[in-house]
């Protein structure tokens, strides 16, 4: 077994790279854990300063001043255009509307829209949008409805004042929220992808020096007892982190991790990701030469994977085409399994799909990853051979 305890020679001096990858992820995976699983199941309206600018004077635009008074800060602000735009360079007003005259007929019988000014890239602004079209769009719905303007502006204002209570459905026991260890799996492939590519990208890389495999080819040892045992310490290497990373959750959220419903799928769906890490580890092994490149290797793929496939991003607020290229990379699917495991206890047909498709689909991504890097491997060793 010299292939073998060489490789645990290797393993132990890239150690504390480990350990320090371990301290980032637990970090990382806390922090986001605590600021974002707050309740969710409190909605809050947003109050800004804004500024009416009624050039109309009518009951309209009398009764949306009123409206908007329920939500905002309406600030006095005179209609200089100079003393606006300071205002808002000063953030005293996030938003500026324009009533013009003839409001009514313009704007709620005809087509006519207001002249809204925001603050250059800020969303805040497209609440008020909302807000203002809600209002018109009622207004606009109860005086075709037979209701005189005057009355179907006091019953939009009246109407607007009732809340509505919001409470989520509780379909996995945490109240409708995510549990904490289900957002430390969230972050999980970035831990994964960066230890053991890191290390045993370095482990091949040495036994890939020219002089030590003359040595090896050399030895009394066959060749492929020396490939039976780097897969052994391929397997041990993987099976060590992924007990590391399965013990960290067990160890900060205790019992109930240990009592969730859906642990054995947690802990499926890490060691598939763990398999799909060794193959990547693989594969670049096969391509990189030189220590130096290593890192910037490394950091570009697990970053990458993790900002493209819902590890740092959520996937429910990326683009659509970004949401489509991902599905081509292997964290995609891990991040798709966790989020229906974090939400749901019991599963129906079509989230059996999901579930095993997601399984399924990083297995294939596994195989695949890992024949790509035996072609690679084989067409290398095909040209250091003697012609």
């Amino acid at each position: 077994m010299t292939v073998f305890k060489g490789f645990l020679i290797i393993t132990k001096r890239n150690i504390h790279m480990m350990f320090l990858y371990i301290v980032i992820f637990l970090v990382i995976a806390i922090a986001i854990q605590k600021s974002g699983s707050e309740e969710t199941n409190v909605f809050e309206t947003q109050s800004l300063n804004i500024a009416v600018i009624d050039r109309d004077k009518g009951q309209l635009a009398e009764g949306l001043l009123a409206y908007l008074k329920q939500y905002h800060t309406l600030k006095d602000v005179p209609d200089d255009v100079s003393v606006l735009q300071d205002r808002m360079y000063y953030r005293e007003i996030y938003y500026v509307a324009i009533i013009p005259e003839d409001f009514e007929n313009r704007c709620l019988y005809g087509n006519g829209q207001l002249t809204v000014t925001k603050i250059p890239g800020s969303n805040t602004g497209f609440y008020v949008d909302q807000q203002i079209n809600t209002f018109l769009n009622d207004v606009r719905i109860m005086t075709k409805s037979g209701f005189s303007l005057p009355d179907a502006i006091k019953k939009v204002i009246e109407n607007s004042t009732d809340t509505a209570k919001v409470t989520l459905l509780d379909k996995n026991g945490y109240g409708g929220n995510a549990p904490a260890h289900a957002w430390m799996y969230r972050y999980m492939p970035y831990i994964l992808i960066s230890i053991l590519c890191y290390c045993l990208v370095f482990i091949m890389i040495a036994f890939r020096k020219p002089d030590v495999r003359k040595r090896m080819m050399c030895s009394a040892v066959p060749i492929h007892s020396q490939n039976i045992q780097l897969v052994l310490g391929y397997i041990l290497a993987g099976l060590f982190v992924w007990g590391l990373c399965t013990i960290m959750p067990s160890v900060l959220y205790g019992k109930t991790f240990l009592t969730d419903p859906n642990l054995p799928y947690y802990l499926l769906n890490s060691l598939l990701m763990t398999l799909v890490s060794l193959s990547l580890a693989f594969l670049i092994s096969t391509l990189i030469s030189k220590e130096e490149l290593v890192n910037a290797a490394v950091n570009v793929l697990s970053l990458g994977m993790s900002f493209l496939c819902g590890v740092f991003v959520d996937l429910d607020i990326m683009n659509k085409n970004i949401r489509t290229a991902a599905q081509f990379l292997p964290v995609y699917w891990y991040e798709t399994v966790n989020n229906l495991l974090a939400y749901n206890t019991s599963f129906g047909r079509s989230q059996l799909v999901s579930l095993y498709t997601g399984y399924g689909l990083q297995l294939l991504f596994a195989a695949a990853i890992l024949g790509v890097g035996l072609v690679v491997s084989r067409l290398q060793y095909s040209r250091q051979q003697p012609s």
